[in-house]
């Protein structure tokens, strides 16, 4: 038995949903095709292939367009067989997509929380997106170096620019919400009037308080329904965040469609 090692070329794009296409070509450069021609009679047992690596392999004949090498000192034949090494993505989406794109998910539900409650909802989104950093960091020390970037890499960024909407939706709402604020204490600022004498060169404010009085307007106060302004306010807040609730899962679902369209069809098919 003889053992062959050869080098295959590959890159890493596409990772993890890169296919490697491997060729080995053997054949005599002192005759070209004039003189000498190979004829292949490779078959491959598939049941006999065994991989330890992260690919599976499949082994078939050398395309007619390989079988012929242009060199230049003319044309010569070869023989051999491709070796396609497809990763095993199952791993992959177990332990990244799955669980980045289900972090995505729990994002949506800050849409559903009242913008009042600033702790809740903002500490949702927080520690979300610092679970998809810490995702990004983790892959980016583990996964082969490419070029450019990778797709698993590019599948994170998506999913970490999704939970930065989200935030950049809500501080939007706050700070409308502030400007309001804002806008009506200024409208109801009123310069103040209190009663001084003056006593002794000392200003002493003549502030008469009946705590009876004072406990009945307070309850008065709290009965009176809100007013039909800040009611708007808080339905138009709600609107907003209906929006966004049906606008962000479909953003999603057609980023979902063009990243594994393009990566699975389109790319490969294009290389």
């Amino acid at each position: 038995a003889t053992r062959i090692t050869f080098i295959c070329p590959m890159t890493f794009n596409s990772f993890p949903l890169d296919v490697q296409v491997c060729l080995f070509q053997v054949g005599s450069f002192n005759y070209d095709n004039s003189k000498m021609v190979f004829n292949d009679e490779f078959i491959a047992d598939e049941s006999q292939i065994r991989s330890v690596l992260d690919y599976s392999v499949k082994i078939k004949k050398l395309p007619e367009s390989m079988q012929n090498y242009v060199a230049i000192t003319g044309n010569f034949s070869v023989a051999g067989f491709e070796l396609t090494l497809r990763r095993k993505v199952s791993h992959y989406i177990i332990t990244c997509y799955l669980p980045s794109g289900m972090f995505v998910i729990v994002s949506w539900i800050s849409f559903l929380i009242p913008p009042d409650v600033v702790p809740g909802r903002m500490t949702l989104l927080i520690t979300v997106f610092l679970v998809l950093v810490n995702i990004f960091n983790t892959i980016t020390t583990n996964i082969p170096k490419a070029e450019g970037l990778t797709a698993i890499e590019a599948w994170v960024i998506g999913c970490v620019l999704f939970v930065f909407g989200a935030l950049i939706e809500y501080a939007g709402i706050l700070l409308q919400m502030k400007m309001r604020a804002s806008a009506s204490l200024l409208a109801h600022k009123k310069p103040p009037s209190p009663k001084i004498i003056n006593n002794l060169n000392n200003e002493i404010p003549l502030q008469i308080v009946s705590h009876t009085n004072g406990a009945c307007k307070k309850n008065e106060e709290s009965r009176k329904p809100k007013s039909p302004k800040v009611y708007n306010e808080k339905l138009r807040t709600a609107k907003m965040d209906l929006m966004f609730l049906v606008l962000f899962p479909c953003i999603f679902l057609i980023f979902n469609i063009v990243y594994w369209v393009g990566f699975l069809y389109v790319i490969p098919a294009s290389s």
